[in-house]
């Protein structure tokens, strides 16, 4: 259980750096129709948003919520053929909608950081790459941490 806290906490720092980048909110021609999490049926998705948008036809890998001292937090991590531009958009077009607080946003062609804090409720990440195994695709880490 250390462990797994840990693990979360250590992303959310990786997440966190001054740098910021803006990107076009709309999204590329011809892209993926995004359903959301609550769509995907997924057996453990708690603590974490059921309007969070997924692309169709991505491959969960993990899914995880727990209470940690009182808090809960969740981690989803999943893999698609989605352009991280694509991607970006979506996810930068979410916090926006939502009213999220925005701490750090980079996308490029390679990463996505998208990261913020909503006072006194949740911290939020949602960080991708490139996969080196699976050119063309990419790995996208969510993670929802109760304040």
């Amino acid at each position: 259980m250390a462990v797994k806290g840990l693990t979360l906490s250590l992303l959310m720092l990786a997440a966190a750096s001054g740098l910021s980048a803006c990107s076009n909110p709309e999204r590329e021609a011809g892209g993926t129709d995004f359903h959301t999490l609550a769509q995907e049926e997924v057996s453990a998705p708690q603590y974490l948003p059921g309007d969070l948008p997924i692309p169709a036809g991505a491959g969960i890998t993990y899914t995880e919520g727990e209470v940690v001292g009182g808090k809960k937090s969740a981690m989803l991590i999943y893999e698609t053929e989605e352009s991280m531009a694509l991607l970006g958009n979506t996810y930068s077009q979410y916090v926006k909608d939502k009213e999220l607080e925005q701490g750090t946003q980079i996308i490029d062609e390679d990463n996505l950081i998208i990261n913020g804090k909503v006072a006194g409720d949740y911290s939020y990440s949602i960080i991708g790459s490139s996969s080196a195994e699976k050119p063309g695709g990419a790995e996208i880490i969510v993670t929802w941490v109760e304040n």
